[in-house]
C-alpha cells in the first residue's frame, strides 16, 4: 500500500484520498440504514413475541379451565351412572315385589281382623255349641287366619313396594340432575377447548413471524458486522493516505517556498552582479544601489 501510494503524485493521492472518503460515506450511510433496519425488526420481533408468549399463557390458562370441568364431568359421569345401577337393582326389585303382590294376591276383605275377633269371642261366650257349630267355626277362623297372612304378607309387599318406588323416583330426579350437569359442564369444556386450540394456533401463527423476523436480523447482524469491519478498514485508510497526503502536500509546499526563496536570491544576486558590473565601470549608484553593495560587503 505504501509504494503504491508513493509512486502516485499528489493530484492522484487527493483523488484517491476523496473517493475513500466518497466511499467512506456511502458505507456509513448504509451501516446506518441496515442498523435502524434491524432495530426496528428487534422491536417488531419483541412485540410478536410477547403477543404469542400471551396467548400461550391464555391457551395454558383454558387448558386448566377445561381440564378442571372435565374431571367435574367425569366425577358426575360416576355419580350418574352409579345411581343407574342402583336404580336397576330397584327397577328389578320393584318387578319382584310386584310379583310377588300378584302371586300373594290383594286383600278381598279388609276387615278380617274384626270378623276373626268376632268368631273368636262367639267360641268364648256362647255356652252351648253343638260340634259342628264348633267345627264350622274353626274352619273359619282357619280360613281367616290364613286370609289374614295373606293380607299382612300383602301389606308388607305394598310398603316395600310403595318405599322402593319412592326411592326409585328420587334416584331418577338425581340422574337426570347430574345428567343435565353433565351436558352443560360439557358445552362449557367444549368451549375452553375451542378457545385454547384458537389461542394456540394463533401464538403459533404469531410465533412463527416472530422467527422468521429473528432469522432476518441474524442476517442483518451479519451484514452490519461486515460493514462496521469495512468502515474500520476505510477509517485507517483514510487517516492513512490522508496523513500521507497531508505530510507530501506540506513538504512540497516547504520545498517550493525554499524554492521561492531561491528564486527571490537568485534575483537579488543578479542584480547585485549587475549594480557591482556597473559601479566598476565608473557608473553613477544611487543610494539603494549603494547600500546594497555595502551591505554585501563589496566596496
Amino acid at each position: 500500500m505504501t509504494t503504491e501510494t508513493e509512486e502516485l503524485t499528489l493530484e492522484e493521492k487527493r483523488q484517491n484520498l476523496l473517493e475513500l472518503k466518497t466511499k467512506r460515506r456511502d458505507k456509513i450511510q448504509q451501516f446506518h440504514n441496515f442498523h435502524n433496519k434491524r432495530n426496528e425488526l428487534r422491536k417488531i420481533r419483541d412485540v410478536k413475541n410477547k403477543e404469542s408468549k400471551e396467548l400461550f399463557i391464555l391457551a395454558r390458562t383454558e387448558k386448566e379451565k377445561r381440564d378442571k370441568i372435565n374431571e367435574e364431568v367425569q366425577f358426575r359421569k360416576q355419580m350418574r351412572d352409579i345411581l343407574r345401577e342402583d336404580a336397576d337393582v330397584i327397577g328389578k326389585r320393584l318387578l319382584e315385589l310386584g310379583s310377588q303382590m300378584k302371586t300373594v294376591g290383594a286383600p278381598r276383605n279388609k276387615r278380617v281382623g274384626e270378623r276373626m275377633q268376632r268368631l273368636e269371642r262367639q267360641l268364648e261366650t256362647t255356652p252351648f255349641l253343638t260340634k259342628e257349630m264348633e267345627k264350622q267355626t274353626l274352619l273359619q277362623l282357619e280360613e281367616l287366619s290364613e286370609e289374614f297372612e295373606k293380607m299382612e304378607q300383602f301389606k308388607e309387599l305394598r310398603n316395600e313396594f310403595r318405599d322402593m318406588k319412592q326411592k326409585l323416583r328420587y334416584m331418577q330426579t338425581e340422574i337426570r340432575t347430574y345428567h343435565t350437569s353433565v351436558t352443560t359442564l360439557a358445552h362449557e369444556s367444549q368451549i375452553h377447548q375451542e378457545k385454547m386450540l384458537e389461542s394456540n394456533k394463533e401464538a403459533r401463527k404469531i410465533k412463527e413471524v416472530a422467527d422468521e423476523i429473528h432469522a432476518e436480523i441474524i442476517v442483518l447482524n451479519a451484514t452490519v458486522t461486515a460493514l462496521r469491519k469495512e468502515l474500520d478498514g476505510l477509517t485507517q485508510a483514510v487517516k492513512k493516505i490522508g496523513s500521507e497526503f497531508s505530510n507530501e502536500f506540506q513538504a512540497q509546499r516547504k520545498a517550493r517556498k525554499v524554492e521561492a526563496k531561491k528564486a527571490i536570491q537568485r534575483k537579488i544576486d543578479d542584480k547585485v552582479e549587475e549594480i557591482l558590473g556597473r559601479y566598476k565601470e565608473g557608473a553613477k549608484l544611487n543610494l539603494d544601489e549603494f547600500k546594497i553593495l555595502m551591505e554585501r560587503g563589496l566596496i
